[in-house]
């Protein structure tokens, strides 16, 4: 959860390029084990804030096509 609230700060002062590593590492952390719902929430809003602020962003993209797929296997 912390991970998921220090992303958002991140992506809130535009930097996307670390706000997706450090919410990368929550898919990394959670490997195996599915998402609970409070976190899979957050990271919906980390997701719909970071399509808001950097929506043709490469790496934006990239990250919300993981997120589409760790969110299938949860």
């Amino acid at each position: 959860m912390t991970l998921v609230d220090l992303a958002l700060a991140q992506l809130h002062q535009r930097d996307i390029e670390q706000a997706c590593a450090t919410a990368s590492q929550i898919f990394d952390l959670m490997s195996g084990h599915p998402l609970p719902g409070r976190l899979r929430s957050l990271l919906g809003d980390f997701y719909r804030d970071l399509i808001t602020l950097a929506p043709t962003v490469t790496l934006a993209r990239e990250w919300g096509d993981r997120y589409r797929l760790e969110w299938i296997r949860a």
